[in-house]
């Protein structure tokens, strides 16, 4: 049986997709891990429409994708480990070509904002920006591979630590 909201007129349609995700220009995703979470606006998107069949999906997919600015927020390690699954969905309902723009809190902060969009007609939000040092995904991925290797060398040379510790302790 046909879905009643395909046999309206896309026009229609489009009004409806429009009250069923958010009215803000932007939605805000926390990376945690190896999860992205919606933590703005309202903490909820009715994704469940994409869901419905094949045709929806593509429609509002398509309109989801297209009309808003995502940025993903959290820890660098975290967002360098999601941006590019999400990179990939997005690139999939693009219209036009995908951009990515950086944001990091300095040097000294572990956390960054990786804004990415269909197209250009939400370049004026970053523009606008007030916060944040603008970054190259390069600058921010070459920051984190010397962190990453000094984390590598300093986890073994605790577990020798312990090894040399267990080695030389007298038994009991």
């Amino acid at each position: 049986m046909p879905s009643q909201l395909l046999s309206l007129p896309y026009d229609v349609r489009y009004l409806v997709y429009k009250e069923l995700f958010p009215r803000e220009e932007q939605i805000y995703l926390h990376a945690y891990e190896k999860t992205l979470k919606t933590i703005s606006p309202a903490g909820t998107i009715a994704a469940n429409v994409l869901l419905v069949c094949r045709q929806l999906h593509a429609e509002t997919g398509g309109f989801l994708y297209n009309g808003y600015l995502f940025n993903l927020v959290g820890t660098k390690n975290d967002c360098l480990a999601n941006y590019k699954p999400f990179l990939r969905t997005l690139r999939k309902y693009a219209r036009d070509e995908v951009n990515i723009n950086a944001f990091s809190n300095g040097d000294h902060s572990a956390t960054i904002c990786l804004s990415l969009q269909a197209g250009d007609a939400r370049m004026g939000i970053l523009n606008r920006r007030r916060r944040g040092e603008p970054k190259t995904l390069q600058e921010l991925q070459a920051k984190q591979a010397p962190a990453a290797w000094v984390m590598r060398v300093v986890t073994v040379a605790i577990v020798l630590i312990a090894l040399l510790t267990y080695a030389i302790m007298p038994r009991l």
